[in-house]
């Protein structure tokens, strides 16, 4: 049994709960482009924390602080805090009430909630891109905890030569050695000849695996795998823990081995989909202590009027109410009639405002999650959230969309409806991206 505290297997809650306590005192503007908190607050959050930084200064950006970066995405991905429009375009965090839930859950689920986050809602290529250019495979990251689970606890494992099978899992693992540190899993030692060349190139020499790592590997590969719980994964479309699967089996059998194995694990991994992601976790913790999370669609409402303002430029916009049921297509559609356009090209919704991001949802006729399917009550949307709509990929017209208003006593609209306007709609026929 492991009995999580604010200090075990880290101090991850500890510090965790320092960094949301600043969020809330301190007015957290984030930089336009990145969209990254301050350098000078992040060189005082520092300070604070028991997972420092070392030989950090004033100057460095938030991708140089790894345990940061790692809170910031953690507290946007769990909700915990949302992103508000500020003055000059920028946005600021705004930490929500949903962060006194969390505290009301004890230390474990505490803990397990923010290890579901990071495991399905955070989005793993924002969290390495501030490496040195190496995105993980995540074709192997099971492979990694398959292996964790079989090794003793507390024996140092050499990784870098290329002799170890650590070496080809971890290599392009970079910050998420230490996301996992963070977590409990494992202690490792940085290859300073690899630091030499570049800060941002993180690479283990040694790898030290914690009790609490080696007995939650396991779990993780056997009911959790990435590829089928990673949101962000799953948006994209592209591979699944079966596909990954089925090719081993390929390989084994032109080996001349056949292995039942591997149909027993995808048939575990796909019941265990039908299940809350902790619950997996119960047998490790004494009894009592994981048996809450947050619920995932804490924001989701399913009674209620939304009132958002569609933006073309700062005179130009147009505000269009839709009800809970209805859906991005429907929005899309209404956004076409409100400006006067002609519906005869692609469209996508980003909902990180973030142009061909993974996190869009898109014209019915394309491949990726269709919009027509997207009712607005599950995209988990608060007033002043933002997203971009992006027309006609050849012109490239861009709206901004905010939710300006939800409302649960306004009578909902059969259809979206057109509740303001402002500006002349634009000539859009046969002009380009440049001309709005």
């Amino acid at each position: 049994m492991f009995e999580i505290t604010t200090t075990y297997p880290t101090p991850l809650l500890q510090d965790f709960r320092r960094f949301m306590d600043s969020l809330k005192t301190e007015e957290t503007v984030l930089s336009p482009k990145k969209r990254y908190m301050s350098k000078e607050l992040l060189w005082g959050l520092n300070q604070l924390m028991c997972f420092k930084t070392e030989n950090a200064n004033s100057k460095p950006d938030q991708g140089s602080y790894p345990l940061l970066h790692m809170f910031c995405q953690l507290a946007l991905g769990g909700k915990l805090v949302v992103m508000m429009p500020s003055k000059g375009g920028r946005y600021h965090l705004k930490v929500s009430e949903r962060y006194e839930e969390y505290l009301k859950l004890t230390m474990t689920e505490q803990y397990f909630f923010l290890l579901e986050t990071l495991w399905v809602d955070a989005d793993w290529e924002a969290l390495q891109k501030v490496t040195y250019g190496r995105i993980l495979n995540v074709r192997i990251i099971s492979s990694v905890w398959q292996e964790l689970a079989c090794v003793k606890a507390g024996k140092t494992l050499n990784v870098n030569g290329t002799e170890s099978s650590w070496h080809s899992w971890l290599w392009d693992w970079g910050n998420f050695l230490w996301y996992f540190t963070y977590f409990g899993f494992w202690q490792f030692t940085l290859d300073e000849e690899a630091q030499n060349e570049s800060r941002r190139n993180i690479e283990a020499k040694t790898l030290t695996p914690a009790e609490f790592g080696v007995n939650i590997a396991p779990i993780l590969y056997k009911y959790r795998d990435y590829l089928d719980w990673n949101r962000v994964n799953i948006r994209k479309g592209v591979l699944t823990s079966q596909v990954v699967l089925e090719g081993l089996e390929v390989i084994m059998r032109s080996m001349g081995k056949i292995l039942h194995s591997f149909t027993e694990l995808a048939q575990a991994r796909q019941e265990s989909l039908e299940e809350p992601f902790y619950k997996k976790f119960v047998s490790l913790v004494p009894k009592g202590e994981l048996m809450h999370t947050l619920a995932r669609d804490h924001f989701d409402i399913t009674e209620s009027t939304y009132l958002f303002k569609v933006s073309l430029s700062r005179g130009k916009w147009r505000k269009i109410k839709m009800a809970a049921k209805h859906n991005l297509h429907q929005l899309h559609l209404a956004i076409q009639e409100a400006f006067e356009f002609d519906d005869e090209h692609l469209y996508s919704f980003f909902m990180d405002n973030k142009k061909w991001s993974y996190d869009r949802n898109e014209s019915p006729s394309d491949e990726r999650p269709h919009a027509d399917k997207v009712a607005i009550e599950e995209l988990g949307l608060y007033p002043g959230k933002t997203f971009l709509y992006l027309f006609d990929f050849g012109n490239e017209w861009k709206f901004k969309v905010e939710v300006e208003e939800i409302n649960s006593y306004k009578p909902l609209p059969l259809i979206p409806q057109v509740d303001g306007r402002r500006g002349e709609a634009p000539d859009h026929t046969g002009m380009s991206k440049y001309s709005n």
